[in-house]
């Protein structure tokens, strides 16, 4: 067992072993899913499985991302903001056009109608965790259980199914994480083999619960915290000295450029489709799908950091100088409160491909 869950600094490659099996999961799902969009049908065993992994693909995501907001919120204030607009928003904007050219005007919204830009399609989690860090700041002199007793009342109140309800279903990992970040004792512990066999036992029987109810299981406020131990479970797996080995090495490359994978898997997977292989069967669609958006992400990921390829997951420089300089100017009179205590820090460098 690794000595340290939650460490400033070291690299935690457990963390991208995690979000990328969330990933690889993700793909899987839109693999069969995305056809079933274009009228074909997919085998009973393939909708089973991917019901199963239902509770635990973006759940877990969500906890990560949060498990990473204390060290972003000990930013100044302009610069967190930026940081948010550049790596957020920016690629928000940028694949929502990119859906739009490639299939979502099967939706029929036009551009300027406001649901065109609202929680779009497959890109929802984007537009969720931008929300998340826009209210961060203003949440954060509050004790860190505050906003997760927040979520669980929205998630409770709001119109069931809604966008919103979802939103605050899904606040409740992101703020869940945030909290969770803060007890780096308590992730050790959990971590330990005994009581990652303990989360995992309540986290299949959700999962298998998820197959027989996926609907009536689905954004459940009360089954988020079999969700969490879920997620808890594969930190658990993955923060074990596991020897390395091929499978876990390409995993931990997902996981490192995971916000690559998810925005571009779903326009691939839609455009092929749409084509002529639609015909060749459900099951080969669907693997075809899955090696194409593997090779374009993996493409994709290797020149992520070289324009014009970057300016697909980050903006461009001079444009995030230019918005840092009006934001420091805007919150001149904030930045000497725009800190949080060194209690709040979390774990590993903010990276781009951390949404």
């Amino acid at each position: 067992m690794s000595t340290t869950v939650l460490t400033d600094q070291t690299r935690m490659t457990w963390m991208d072993a995690v979000r990328g099996t969330a990933i690889l999961l993700l793909l899987l799902w839109h693999a069969s899913a995305v056809p079933v969009l274009f009228g074909v049908e997919m085998p009973e065993i393939v909708r089973s499985a991917n019901a199963f992994f239902l509770p635990f693909r973006m759940p877990t995501l969500m906890l990560l991302s949060g498990m990473l907001l204390g060290r972003s919120l000990r930013k100044p204030l302009p610069r967190y903001l930026v940081g948010k607009i550049a790596m957020v928003l920016w690629p928000y904007l940028i694949w929502v056009v990119i859906a739009k050219l490639t299939f979502l005007d099967m939706a029929g919204l036009p551009w300027w109608h406001w649901r065109a830009w609202y929680a779009t399609s497959y890109l929802w989690f984007l537009f969720f965790i931008g929300i998340y860090y826009i209210a961060a700041p203003l949440l954060r002199r509050l004790p860190a259980w505050v906003p997760i007793v927040i979520a669980i009342a929205g998630g409770l109140l709001l119109e069931p199914g809604s966008m919103e309800q979802r939103m605050a279903y899904f606040a409740i990992f992101f703020f869940g994480g945030h909290w969770l970040a803060r007890f780096p004792d308590l992730v050790q512990r959990l971590s330990r083999p005994r009581w990652t066999v303990l989360l995992a036992l309540p986290a299949i029987a959700f999962g298998a619960a998820s197959v027989a109810r996926p609907d009536a299981l689905q954004y459940l406020i009360w089954g988020a915290p079999l969700s969490i131990a879920g997620a808890l479970a594969l930190v658990g797996t993955y923060s074990a000295a596991l020897p390395e080995g091929f499978a876990r090495r390409g995993l931990e490359a997902l996981g490192r450029s995971s916000i690559v994978f998810y925005v571009s898997h779903f326009p691939v997977m839609a455009l092929i489709s749409q084509s002529a292989l639609s015909t060749w069967g459900a099951l080969v669609l669907a693997a075809v799908n899955l090696v194409a958006a593997l090779a374009v992400g993996s493409l994709l990921a290797r020149w992520k950091s070289v324009p014009p390829a970057r300016w697909l997951f980050q903006a461009p420089d001079a444009l995030a100088a230019g918005v840092t300089t009006a934001m420091t100017w805007m919150l001149r009179p904030a930045r000497a409160s725009t800190r949080v205590p060194a209690a709040a820090s979390t774990a590993g460098p903010d990276r781009v491909d951390q949404p």
